[in-house]
C-alpha cells in the first residue's frame, strides 16, 4: 500500500472537507442533541488541525517530531513516525472512532469522549509544553490546538458534566488511556529498535576495523597502533556479541 500517496490525498482533502462539514453541522444543529452535535463537530475541527500539521506548515508534523523533538530519531525524517504510522493514527483510528462515537452518543456517550480526553490532555500538552522546549517556538498544529481543539474540548467537557455518570467517566478514561498507551508503546518500540540497529552497526564496524589491524599489523597506516589493537580487540568482540 502506498501510504505516502494516500496520506497526501486525505491531508489535502481536509482543507475542503472541514468547511463543508462545519456548514452542514450548523444547518443540522436544531435537529440534534447538543452533546451528539459536539461529537460530530470534533471531526471537522480535527481535520483543520491535521491540515495545519501536514499541509499548511512549512515542515510536516511527522518530520518535526522525528527531527526536532526529544522522542524523535534526530536524524531520520521518517523514523519513528513514518507514512504508515501517520495513516494509522489519523485515518484508521481517529476518524473512525470519532464517527462511531458520534453515532453511538445516545447509548455510549463515553466512547466519543475518549478522544476528547486525548485532545485535552495528550494533544494539548504535546503541542503547548513538550514540543516548546527551552525556547518556545512554533510547532505544526500549535495554532489549531490552542484556538480550536482546546476551547472545543473544554466546551464538550462542560456539556458532559451535565449528564455523565461515574461509569461514563470511567469508561472514557480507560479507552482514552488505551489509545495513548498503544501508540506510545509503538513509538517507543520503533525508536528502540532503530537505536539497537545503529548500535549493532557501530559495534560491527569497530570490530571490523580492529580485525583489520590484527591481520595487517605491518600496514603503514596501522603499524603504530597494531600492538594496542591486539590487546583491545578481544573484549570488543565480546561486547558486540
Amino acid at each position: 500500500m502506498n501510504y505516502q500517496k494516500i496520506n497526501r490525498l486525505w491531508q489535502s482533502s481536509t482543507l475542503f472537507l472541514a468547511p463543508t462539514l462545519i456548514v452542514l453541522l450548523i444547518w443540522l444543529r436544531p435537529s440534534m442533541e447538543p452533546y451528539q452535535w459536539l461529537l460530530w463537530l470534533h471531526l471537522p475541527l480535527l481535520m483543520l488541525h491535521e491540515a495545519e500539521e501536514y499541509v499548511l506548515s512549512p515542515v510536516s508534523f511527522k518530520e518535526f517530531f522525528n527531527l526536532k523533538t526529544f522522542a524523535g530519531s534526530k536524524a531520520d525524517p521518517d523514523y519513528p513516525l513514518d507514512e504508515g504510522y501517520v495513516f494509522q493514527v489519523n485515518l484508521a483510528l481517529a476518524w473512525p472512532l470519532i464517527i462511531l462515537g458520534a453515532i453511538l452518543a445516545p447509548i455510549m456517550p463515553w466512547l466519543g469522549f475518549s478522544m476528547i480526553w486525548f485532545e485535552l490532555i495528550v494533544n494539548n500538552i504535546m503541542h503547548t509544553i513538550l514540543f516548546q522546549g527551552a525556547k518556545p517556538s512554533y510547532n505544526p498544529g500549535l495554532i489549531t490546538n490552542s484556538f480550536l481543539l482546546l476551547p472545543y474540548g473544554t466546551w464538550t467537557l462542560l456539556t458532559a458534566t451535565g449528564f455523565f455518570t461515574r461509569l461514563d467517566w470511567g469508561l472514557s478514561v480507560v479507552v482514552g488511556l488505551a489509545i495513548v498507551a498503544y501508540f506510545g508503546t509503538k513509538t517507543r518500540g520503533r525508536l528502540a529498535r532503530m537505536q539497537k540497529t545503529e548500535g549493532e552497526f557501530s559495534c560491527a564496524s569497530s570490530s571490523a576495523r580492529e580485525s583489520s589491524l590484527i591481520l595487517n599489523p605491518h600496514d603503514s597506516r596501522n603499524s603504530t597502533r597494531s600492538s594496542t589493537s591486539k590487546i583491545a580487540s578481544a573484549p570488543a568482540f565480546r561486547t558486540c556479541t
